[in-house]
């Protein structure tokens, strides 16, 4: 079963009974602020190219800084973590190159980080911040983990649950006042008992309340017409 189906506690009547294929990973190196960071990476779907999930892997230097960080008093650890915080990334990272001709979107989906900065880690990935891959400009996320909705891992909630969650999420969104644009399944994520949302280079104003039950509707009955494909295909079951 892939990592990202790991550890979500299934509740309902589903099971899976076939999971997706692992793409396999390669080996890269990228310099992010002061950090050199070499990775095995894998993308994450073959339709997203430009978005990998990585395995960092840890240098004698990091960690020998990792070791020293640690010793540290922690009002110097604090302001270290605050002035170098790419010594303090997690080892699984998500990064997301800009595709070619999306310079706009890929501002939109910065700005909306920012916008959306409390609900960093709860909500959202934590955006940690932009570098230069391969001569593209990138961004470094957290890894949620969890099974994107859509996949057999994230169709075992009962309908009306995926609703409730679902509902709460893009509740907390809009009171920043704006929802993702891009609404697709794939860009949901259930974590544990919380759904979280992923893929902001589209982002809408919210208008009112019936905006965010129209969008929790059809979400909704996404959810469930994948789920009924799901199990006509045999990849859940009762």
């Amino acid at each position: 079963m892939p990592r990202w189906a790991q550890g979500r506690r299934s509740k309902g009547r589903f099971r899976v009974v076939s999971t997706s294929r692992v793409l396999p990973a390669e080996p890269i190196a990228f310099r992010f602020r002061t950090r050199l960071i070499r990775a095995k990476a894998t993308k994450i779907d073959k339709e997203m190219p430009n978005v990998f999930l990585l395995q960092v892997i840890l240098s004698r230097t990091d960690q020998r800084i990792s070791v020293a960080v640690g010793l540290l008093p922690p009002l110097l650890r604090g302001w270290f973590e605050r002035c170098f915080p790419e010594w303090g990334l997690p080892n699984r990272l998500v990064l997301k190159a800009c595709k070619d001709g999306w310079d706009q979107e890929f501002q939109i989906e910065k700005s909306a980080y920012a916008k959306w900065k409390s609900l960093q880690g709860i909500r959202i990935p934590r955006y940690f911040g932009e570098l230069t891959y391969r001569g593209i400009k990138a961004i470094l996320l957290s890894d949620i983990g969890g099974a994107r909705v859509g996949e057999p891992a994230g169709a075992l909630l009962d309908k009306e649950e995926f609703r409730r969650l679902i509902k709460d999420t893009l509740g907390d969104l809009a009171q920043f006042g704006a929802l993702p644009d891009d609404t697709r399944s794939e860009n949901f994520h259930i974590v544990g008992d919380t759904i979280m949302a992923v893929d902001f280079e589209m982002v809408d104003e919210v208008a009112s309340a019936s905006q965010i039950q129209d969008l929790t509707d059809w979400l909704a009955e996404l959810y469930g017409n994948r789920q009924q494909d799901l199990l006509n295909s045999g990849k859940i079951e009762e």
